[in-house]
């Protein structure tokens, strides 16, 4: 369960065969904010971001308290690559994650999850 005080909306998905409870970033002030000042995503959780319209995007890991995977899906919800382990950035000049491609979901899960789910290119999330 996403933690407690979070007010984003939610929902369940479902990826390599694996359920997932999600917090929905969809506008500019939900996605800018992310899962900064958290101390935790705990297994089984994360945070999908939503654009639209699909775009190539660049995310970075400041102010989370903790390793993060991203991972990137195009509009079909087709699997296109990930960022593994990305590491907590508490400085003003953090690394910068960027897409190639233009992508319409990224999903951020606790680090380690992304090993675990074995995804071949193309391979889709389902929304539960």
């Amino acid at each position: 369960m996403p933690l407690p005080g979070h007010s984003l909306e939610k929902t369940d998905l479902l990826l390599g065969g694996k359920p997932f409870r999600v917090e929905l970033a969809v506008t500019r002030s939900e996605q800018q904010q992310g899962l900064m000042h958290r101390d935790r995503l705990p297994a089984g959780t994360g945070m999908l971001f939503i654009l639209d319209p699909p775009r190539p995007t660049r995310f970075w890991n400041k102010n989370v308290h903790f390793p993060i995977d991203i991972l990137y899906f195009d509009s079909n919800r087709a699997y296109l690559g990930a960022d593994t382990h990305v590491l907590p950035c508490p400085y003003s000049d953090c690394p910068i994650y960027r897409t190639g491609q233009a992508v319409k979901y990224v999903l951020e899960l606790p680090a380690g999850t992304h090993a675990q789910l074995n995804l071949l290119a193309g391979d889709k999330f389902i929304f539960r």
